[in-house]
């Protein structure tokens, strides 16, 4: 793996005007919204409503930092970079490695902006909790970096990243990171339970809840992670194959 393109690979990512706005800028200015409406209601868990919210926004802002990397990589097919690749040192391994990694590299940030915010808004939390729920949201972002892998092998320069953005919503949404399930139809609770966005969230908010719902979070990650990870791995080998 070269290091000099994977650091070129995080700062082009984070000097693009869509990472601010919709990976920082939208769900930080959600969870100020919504954690200064709800910050002081407890839920049913014992939680305050303004750490849930804060934890539920960043599990949305390092999930859509993650996703966006697929937008870069349907550029680069629509631009031939695949074909210069197979004349460079650099093997298609090497090469999903670096955007797999960019994809993580970027997450970690904007779940540390999401809890300074909380942490200036006065959301108490133990060392302990703030460090396990940080580092079960950014473990938990890496099948979103394999799925935007994914999109980004199927779509076009053009069109995968309005797909990707259009995908925030149902997710965010529907996954529960925007607003509690209960406050939605029930029909929405059983939806959520399908998408990756809940489960993110459920581990993000396990280390506050001791640990409830960790195991089965674990596990569905794990699957959204290897599924589409092999089938990256073959669509990427079949576009390969055809240059």
């Amino acid at each position: 793996m070269n290091a000099t393109y994977l650091r070129l690979e995080i700062l082009r990512i984070a000097r693009s005007p869509q990472f601010a706005i919709f990976t920082i800028g939208m769900p930080l200015v959600m969870f100020l919204l919504f954690g200064g409406l709800f910050g002081d209601n407890v839920t049913p868990d014992g939680v305050k409503a303004g750490v849930v919210t804060m934890v539920n926004m960043a599990a949305y802002g390092a999930m859509t930092g993650a996703l966006f990397t697929g937008a870069r990589v349907a550029t680069e097919r629509t631009e031939g970079w695949q074909r210069q690749l197979r004349v460079t040192p650099m093997r298609a391994p090497g090469y999903l490695a670096v955007k797999v990694l960019s994809a993580m590299a970027v997450a970690l940030p904007v779940i540390l902006i999401i809890f300074a915010a909380g942490l200036i808004r006065g959301e108490h939390l133990t060392p302990a909790q703030w460090t396990a729920a940080l580092v079960s949201l950014w473990a938990g972002a890496l099948p979103f970096a394999v799925l935007g892998l994914l999109a980004g092998l199927h779509g076009k320069g053009d069109t995968v990243g309005a797909v990707t953005g259009a995908l925030m919503l149902p997710l965010g949404m529907f996954g529960g990171l925007w607003m509690p399930l209960e406050m939605l139809p029930d029909w929405m609770g059983t939806v959520a339970r399908f998408l990756p966005s809940y489960w993110l969230g459920t581990l993000g908010r396990a280390p506050l809840t001791h640990g409830s719902g960790t195991g089965i979070a674990v596990l569905v990650l794990a699957a959204w992670l290897v599924v589409p990870a092999l089938v990256v791995l073959r669509r990427f080998r079949l576009d390969t194959a055809k240059l």
